[in-house]
């Protein structure tokens, strides 16, 4: 079924050194094929998989990493139990070492068990390494992270970040959906999820159209990017990746940065307070709050009635004015 899905747009030619600017600002995704290839760690992967894993642990520290195992039955997706009640996958401490030494364990088994290393900052558990692996983006500080594990699955999730994805080795497969498809998804749980973003429902590789019917409508605006180890992906904030490792071995580096011209993006948290506050309201109350919402946010009025320096939090943030904007919040939670 993904075989006849609408293809990612590749472009060629680009250096992770300099990311041009119809990149960053594109709309749409896009895979960067090749854009990596000079990275050193990309270099050792492809001379031989112990030399990448020698060049890892050359530059780990001694923190513990975090680490999801699962049997071989969930068929390494991460997902839910039947009941809903937990998840099917447990989180453990182990060293690099102890986390290669089970996947190699695992090598060759046709249904092996999930072991899989999600959001772990290069910054801190492998310090240095970015010195020689990154990428520069006119006017941003990307946060980087390491995702490595053996065949995994990840649900659809959007993320509230854009992001280049960089494959450093194994292979791996995105399956994208725009931020509309939203109601096609069948979204679970806002507070109860795998790692923090909400996921959906839907089995991507063998969907059951009678329970999800909508995927269908979904399927049609999809796009799939498949990486081999130097390429990337560039994902605009907020799109729909549902992710694949398809090696016994994957290594993903994300560069995260917001979408906004401070370093925190708050409104996936202001998605949480508006469910809380407002979702079980009176349909005639939630009219009201929408026209107030349009008023200030979605349809922003000028305000110009009011004078420049009274406008306080209408007027636009900063990194100053966010902190004292979450320290007013806060306080007024408390009551």
């Amino acid at each position: 079924m993904l075989d006849t899905l609408k293809k990612v747009v590749t472009v060629e030619g680009i250096s992770a050194s300099d990311v041009p600017s119809f990149v960053v600002n594109s709309k749409q995704p896009l895979i960067l094929k090749g854009f990596i290839n000079q990275w050193p760690i990309v270099k050792k992967g492809h001379e031989s998989e112990d030399t990448l894993k020698d060049y890892l642990l050359k530059y780990a520290n001694n923190l513990a990493l975090t680490v999801g195992h699962g049997s071989p039955d969930i068929n390494g997706r991460i997902f839910y139990n039947d009941e809903f009640t937990a998840l099917n996958c447990k989180a453990y401490k182990m060293s690099l070492t102890e986390l290669f030494k089970h996947i190699a364990q695992s090598k060759g088994n046709e249904k092996p068990p999930l072991y899989y290393m999600g959001t772990t900052s290069v910054d801190n558990y492998f310090s240095s390494l970015r010195n020689e692996n990154d990428i520069h983006i006119e006017g941003k500080s990307p946060t980087m992270n390491f995702w490595m594990g053996n065949q995994s699955t990840i649900p659809a999730h959007y993320d509230v970040p854009h992001n280049i994805a960089c494959n450093v080795y194994g292979k791996r497969r995105f399956t994208l959906f725009p931020p509309e498809q939203l109601e096609n998804l069948y979204i679970g749980p806002l507070d109860f999820t795998p790692a923090g973003q909400s996921i959906s429902l839907v089995d991507i590789t063998k969907p059951d159209f009678k329970k999800y019917p909508k995927f269908q409508d979904a399927l049609q605006h999809a796009q799939v990017a498949e990486l081999e180890a130097g390429d990337a992906l560039f994902l605009p904030s907020m799109w729909w990746h549902h992710v694949e490792g398809l090696s016994h071995l994957n290594l993903l580096a994300t560069f995260w940065w917001s979408a906004t011209d401070y370093a925190t993006d708050e409104s996936g948290n202001a998605l949480l307070y508006a469910v809380m506050a407002l979702r079980h309201l009176p349909e005639e109350k939630k009219r009201m709050w929408l026209n107030l919402f349009n008023h200030y946010i979605f349809d922003a009025q000028p305000l110009d009635h009011i004078p420049e320096h009274a406008k306080g939090m209408l007027n636009p943030q900063s990194e100053t004015t966010l902190r004292n904007f979450k320290d007013y919040l806060i306080k007024r939670l408390r009551y």
